[in-house]
C-alpha cells in the first residue's frame, strides 16, 4: 500500500488525497498541475519572447509541488508517524472515555476532537463521538459521526450497537 501511495504522489497531491488530506491535496494538485501545464505549453505551443520564463516557472512550480507531495506522503506513511498517531488517538480515546463515564460531556468532546484531528476514520472515536454528540443534543454532529462510523467500520465492530440504537431511536 505504501508503495502505491508513493508512486501516486508523483502526481502532485494524489498521495495526500488518497490518505484523506483532501483540501491540502487538492491545493497541491491545482498548483502542481498548473505548473506542469505551463511547462508543457511553454515547450509545445508558446511562441512568445517569454517562452523560457514560462517553462522555468512551470518546471519550478510543478517540481516543488511534486516534491512536497512525495515528501508529505512519505512522512504520513512512515511507520514512526503511524505509531505516533496511534498513540495520540489512544490517549484521546482513553481521556474521552473517562470523561464520558464521569458525565463530563464537554470535556469528552474536546478529547474526541483532539483524537479525530489525528485520525478522522478511527471507529472507536467515531462511536464515542456519536454517543457524546447525542448526549449534548448536537444531532447534526451525531448523524455525521454515525454516517462516518457506518462507512469506516469495515469489520462491523459496532454494527450491532448502531443498528440497535437506530431501531430504538429511529435513526
Amino acid at each position: 500500500m505504501r508503495f502505491f501511495l508513493m508512486i501516486s504522489s508523483v502526481i502532485p497531491g494524489m498521495g495526500p488525497i488518497l490518505l484523506g488530506r483532501v483540501q491540502r491535496g487538492l491545493a497541491l494538485l491545482l498548483l502542481g498541475g498548473t505548473g506542469w501545464v505551463l511547462l508543457m505549453a511553454g515547450t509545445t505551443v508558446w511562441a512568445g519572447p517569454d517562452r523560457a520564463q514560462t517553462q522555468l516557472l512551470g518546471a519550478a512550480l510543478g517540481g516543488v509541488c511534486t516534491f512536497i507531495s512525495v515528501a508529505w506522503t512519505h512522512r504520513l506513511t512512515s511507520p514512526s508517524h503511524r505509531r505516533w498517531v496511534r498513540i495520540q488517538v489512544e490517549r484521546a480515546l482513553d481521556d474521552a472515555q473517562r470523561c464520558y463515564l464521569r458525565g463530563r460531556m464537554r470535556r469528552a468532546r474536546t478529547a474526541l476532537d483532539s483524537g479525530l484531528v489525528k485520525d478522522d476514520r478511527d471507529i472507536d472515536l467515531l462511536f464515542l463521538d456519536w454517543q457524546v454528540s447525542r448526549s449534548l443534543g448536537d444531532e447534526s454532529r451525531a448523524r455525521r459521526s454515525r454516517r462516518r462510523l457506518r462507512r469506516f467500520d469495515l469489520d462491523e465492530k459496532w454494527l450491532w450497537e448502531v443498528q440497535r440504537e437506530e431501531a430504538a431511536h429511529g435513526g
